[in-house]
């Protein structure tokens, strides 16, 4: 996906968001601001947002000196989400369809954005998800290539999010496959690391990998050779939220095999996925 007008204004969102967290002085905050906004200036507009915003954000982290100013409030995503979690499993127990309904309940986690809201009520994103549904679905596309694999990669997203993917996960291992959980190398936003997974205990359910990168989503010329290889040679793929959907969307290897679960966050990506702002969304191209 390519860089939309709009993008610009995230870019500078993301790094005030950022600033705030730090608790960085407005007078500083401007500084840096009018700083960003050269380098914002000779952005490859070919490039996905997910890649300038990263760029953007370590350029912040490295003039504040501080490489994780979201790890207090990843800290407090992942404890919120573990105090829900026997809820979301008990909701999981009631359900018709268990597979379909640990698809939506991963989908709710994925409100947990601080890279775009700084609020968010997951509550009411998981009374959504339940109701409503996806406004694109392949669910049986899904369940029919999933019949035919043991293994499935899932390429994870924030922190707190992870502890709904959890549920999406055990459900998986339930029915006898293997997985394969995917987290960033390194701090960016609020992005689950190695650190998260293992706090949350997807360590223990899934063979957990990082991409080798701390670039927002899985921007395949940043990745390391590792996963490259696994989502070539992979047969079935869920991707978790906007910035790895923004990676990997335009990919040949996304073709008939790369699942986008996410929520529909702002009208560039909604335009890109055939979707509306708000939606949530289940697809594969």
């Amino acid at each position: 996906m390519k860089a939309y007008i709009d993008c610009v204004h995230c870019y500078l969102k993301q790094a005030v968001t950022c600033m705030t967290l730090a608790e960085i002085n407005e007078d500083r905050q401007h500084e840096i601001l009018f700083e960003l906004m050269d380098n914002i200036k000779k952005m490859d507009r070919n490039n996905t947002p997910a890649e300038n915003s990263t760029e953007i954000l370590l350029k912040v982290y490295r003039l504040l000196g501080n490489s994780d100013p979201y790890k207090e409030a990843k800290q407090y995503s992942n404890d919120l989400a573990l105090k829900i979690y026997p809820k979301l499993k008990e909701l999981l127990e009631q359900s018709d369809d268990r597979l379909y309904d640990a698809l939506k309940i991963a989908v709710a986690g994925n409100i947990i954005d601080m890279g775009i809201n700084r609020t968010f009520d997951i509550n009411e994103s998981l009374k959504y998800s339940l109701r409503v549904g996806f406004s694109r679905d392949n669910y049986d596309l899904f369940v029919k290539k999933l019949q035919q694999v043991d293994e499935v990669v899932i390429l994870g997203d924030n922190s707190g999010e992870i502890v709904f993917d959890k549920i999406l996960v055990e459900e998986l291992v339930r029915m006898g496959k293997k997985i394969i959980y995917v987290v960033k190398d390194s701090p960016i936003l609020n992005d689950a690391t190695m650190d998260d997974a293992i706090y949350v205990g997807m360590d223990k359910i899934a063979r957990v990998i990082t991409t080798g990168s701390n670039y927002l989503g899985a921007p395949l010329n940043r990745v390391s050779p590792t996963l490259l290889n696994l989502l070539q040679q992979a047969k079935l793929v869920i991707s978790k939220g906007q910035a790895n959907f923004e990676s990997l969307e335009q990919e040949e290897i996304a073709k008939n095999k790369i699942f986008f679960l996410l929520k529909i966050k702002c009208d560039g990506v909604g335009r890109v996925a055939g979707a509306k702002l708000g939606d949530v969304v289940f697809f594969v191209r």
